[in-house]
């Protein structure tokens, strides 16, 4: 491939990875993907995955152009899938349709379809070229990623904070240290995870409903920590159970008796067998292997220390406040460390957020 060749190939690239980022809806467990059929050079379809259960990005791109497309190329951000799942395979799609030459941002890490895409596309005669922009790609399915390769949810961190790192003050009331557009930011991660995570404090605290209000899009699955099973049946969490699903991370120490009550409430119980933050592990697994690719930890202080002592974190969304309280509850009291063994951020991005400072940092790539 020349020089101009991949520099054409990089800016389709960079539409489709604009275009599978553009989709309002979760699509969990499944990767986003976008894709574009070009004829001559020239886009005539476009596509992306917008639900779980519904046609992938490569046949609505190929839908999108009107079908005949003998001839053409595509661009995709992910490697075309060659299973059979909730939808068939996207390399037969591919095939049947006649595409020429395929440029596929990355390689699938789901074990059922890396390298086996591709390499059905060339036994079929379809000119195939790999790793068209890949790191960007790979940003776009950082949870899909963890999952397939790590077998665990994608977690990020949110808090807001003064000046003087508290999340809260000597009452541990929060509300509202950051401003109106930090707190729409919020709404608007929520919307964009799995489920929304806090600590059995946290509702104790401020009887949270945990729903997306100031955004578009759905209602993240809403998870409880609460190791000890004092979560009541009065809190709004559990009264909308039955509307909003609602879990709960329970460990050994809940009583058969409240489970029962939970359950009973459509709340839904994961039981674990560790203690503090190893209880906390082995719930998020569980979540993982239902389906739950990104959690949105949304506190408190010591639910975020207990995911910072196991190094759990993927990802800090952190809205500082131009306030000093003096005293009250710290931000994440994770156990001491050395220099050499702080938790340190890979990429770090800063923006205002009103009168807040937004600091969005990646602590490891998958």
């Amino acid at each position: 491939m020349t020089d101009k060749k991949r520099e054409q190939a990089e800016e389709r690239m960079r539409e489709a990875i604009r275009l599978a980022a553009d989709g309002t809806r979760r699509v969990s467990p499944n990767p986003r993907t976008g894709a574009l059929i070009l004829r001559n050079g020239k886009i005539i379809g476009r596509g992306r995955h917008e639900c779980c259960g519904q046609a992938h990005a490569e046949v609505n791109a190929i839908r999108h152009a009107g079908g005949d497309v003998a001839g053409c190329d595509m661009v995709v951000t992910l490697e075309p899938c060659c299973h059979t799942g909730k939808t068939p395979p996207c390399t037969d799609a591919i095939i049947r349709a006649g595409i020429r030459n395929v440029y596929v941002g990355m390689t699938d890490p789901n074990p059922l379809v890396s390298g086996k895409g591709i390499a059905i596309l060339r036994d079929a005669g379809v000119r195939v070229v790999e790793n068209i922009l890949p790191e960007a790609c790979a940003a776009l399915n950082q949870p899909f990623i963890k999952m397939m390769t790590v077998g665990f949810p994608y977690v990020i961190a949110k808090m807001g904070m003064t000046l003087d790192g508290y999340i809260a003050d000597g009452r541990k009331q929060s509300k509202w240290i950051t401003s109106d557009l930090s707190r729409k930011k919020v709404h608007e991660m929520r919307a964009a995870a799995d489920a929304v995570l806090v600590g059995i404090g946290t509702v104790l605290a401020d009887d949270p409903l945990l729903t997306v209000r100031d955004a578009e899009g759905e209602d993240p699955v809403r998870v409880v920590f609460d190791p000890e099973g004092i979560l009541s049946e009065n809190t709004r969490l559990v009264r909308s159970a039955g509307d909003i699903p609602l879990t709960v991370i329970a460990g050994p120490a809940a009583t058969t008796e409240w489970r029962t009550r939970m359950e009973n409430m459509k709340v839904r119980v994961i039981a674990t067998s560790g203690i503090g933050a190893d209880g906390l592990k082995d719930g998020l697994k569980q979540l993982g292997e239902q389906g739950i690719h990104a959690v949105l930890a949304e506190g408190g202080g010591r639910l975020h220390s207990m995911l910072a002592e196991r190094d759990l974190i993927d990802r800090l969304e952190l809205f500082i406040a131009p306030e000093l309280l003096g005293g009250g509850v710290r931000m994440m009291p994770v156990p001491p460390r050395k220099v050499s063994e702080a938790l340190r951020l890979v990429s770090s991005a800063w923006e205002p957020s009103g009168p807040d400072m937004h600091v969005s940092g990646v602590l490891r790539n998958y």
